[in-house]
């Protein structure tokens, strides 16, 4: 049961903003002991008083992967460690400088995971942050117990000249005062390496597929899977700090994507495969699409139509040679399916007049237009007019675009009166199928 949940959650998860949690416990921004930063970071009677405070040159350290170098637009992973003092609680901040300029930011900070949390001089939690405030602070999202913390840095584009990196540690006794606590103060200085980063390559075959059916279909505002090489060095999906006023991001880990030369949205990159979300755009007929990371870009063809509906199902649902859709009960943790028929998971058969979830891609226009890449608050409706058959019985729709998600149509269907046992189901979009073979179970 868990891989099908995990296979069907994982989508969803991907189409919607992730939730950064902020926490009272991060430092406020302005404490790593760089340029226009706290000269004593943290060691004062506001924050944490201790013997022997600051302590600089030792006590914190980062451990570069790359050495004390850097390759322009090439993602790294620090391991910051507090190693001045034994304590009960450790916490962090560092910022990023260019040597040429301290009082601007050099490239950028991500957190790996929630332990984490990248604020601006401002202390908001909105990336990439304003123009007059734009050093951005790493901290720690709560004081954990150890000294150890993971930060991603991606370096600018293009090689910046030498870059310096200003960390702060912290040494807690927990307390519940600010005395008695150890804080150390380092800095760093990393060179512009050889730009050895490849260029992308996307694949010769099968090079863009559209997700939930894997065909090589393209429209406006659908979900597309790009596939080749040397697309990134880091593997990771967006995150909340990656969006803007509600709208996706356009590149992510300085990795863009065009299609028919406009910007599409980027939600997962990799190596191998890159998500995206297609732009507006009512062009039809073959377009251009365009991978572009620091080191070049390469394009493929594929021909563009004005809807390409595809409906959830995965090859986990593939039993006894029949594809099965991934469709919900209203509970959205019950599959409809003959009960048994994937070993863990739950299933039960739809029942007719009972209504049941089916997700999908490429659906069209919505009304209102919704822009592509916006987050909409509400359910959107479908513009164009959209058709279910169980055999060959209709069966009564409504189709919208889910509130909290980017472009992820969801079909509220109500099941038809039919023959018990496994039916074939179609769906179509302004009259264009899904050109999937899939079956469902009625009793």
């Amino acid at each position: 049961m868990k891989r099908i949940k995990f296979v069907f959650a994982t989508f969803l998860a991907g189409l919607m903003p992730a939730v950064v949690l902020g926490n009272s416990g991060g430092a406020d921004p302005g404490h790593t002991g760089g340029p226009g930063d706290a000269a004593e970071g943290c060691a004062r009677a506001s924050c944490h008083v201790g013997t022997g405070n600051p302590t600089r040159g030792s006590g914190v350290e980062i451990t570069f992967p790359s050495g004390m170098t850097y390759t322009p637009g090439a993602a790294q992973r620090w391991t910051i460690r507090v190693t001045g003092l034994e304590a009960r609680g450790y916490g962090f901040q560092v910022s990023v400088r260019l040597g040429s300029d301290a009082r601007q930011q050099a490239g950028n900070l991500a957190p790996v995971n929630n332990e984490v949390i990248v604020l601006c001089q401002d202390g908001s939690t909105r990336l990439p942050c304003r123009a007059d405030t734009p050093i951005q602070y790493a901290t720690h999202s709560n004081a954990k117990t150890a000294n150890s913390f993971e930060v991603q840095w991606t370096p600018p584009a293009a090689a910046a000249g030498d870059i310096k990196v200003y960390v702060a540690g912290n040494a807690a006794n927990l307390n519940g005062q600010n005395t008695g606590d150890r804080i150390f103060l380092n800095n760093y200085t990393l060179r512009a390496g050889a730009a050895t980063t490849p260029a992308p390559t996307i694949r010769s075959q099968n090079p863009v597929l559209q997700a939930f059916s894997n065909l090589a279909k393209l429209s406006a505002q659908t979900w597309i899977q790009i596939f080749g090489e040397n697309f990134s060095t880091v593997t990771r999906p967006w995150a909340g700090a990656d969006f803007r006023d509600g709208r996706a991001p356009t590149s992510l880990e300085n990795v863009q994507v065009k299609v028919n030369n406009r910007d599409a949205f980027v939600a997962f990159v990799s190596p191998t495969q890159i998500n995206a979300f297609t732009p507006d755009d009512d062009s039809l007929g073959p377009v251009d699409v365009t991978v572009t990371t620091p080191a070049g870009s390469s394009t493929t063809r594929l021909n563009k139509t004005r809807v390409s509906p595809a409906v959830l199902t995965t090859p986990a649902f593939n039993v006894g040679g029949r594809q099965y859709l991934a469709a919900l009960h209203t509970d959205f943790t019950t599959f409809v399916g003959r009960a048994g028929l994937i070993a863990g998971v739950p299933f039960r058969p739809a029942a007719p007049g009972e209504t049941i979830i089916v997700f999908a891609v490429g659906c069209g226009p919505t009304n209102p237009a919704t822009p592509a890449g916006n987050v909409p608050a509400a359910a959107v409706p479908i513009a164009s007019p959209v058709q279910v058959l169980f055999g060959q019985t209709q069966a009564t729709v409504r189709a919208f675009l889910a509130a909290n998600a980017v472009g992820l149509c969801q079909l509220n269907i109500t099941v038809p009166t039919a023959a018990s046992g496994d039916i074939a189901f179609a769906a179509t979009v302004d009259g264009v199928g899904t050109d999937q073979t899939l079956f469902t179970t009625i009793q």
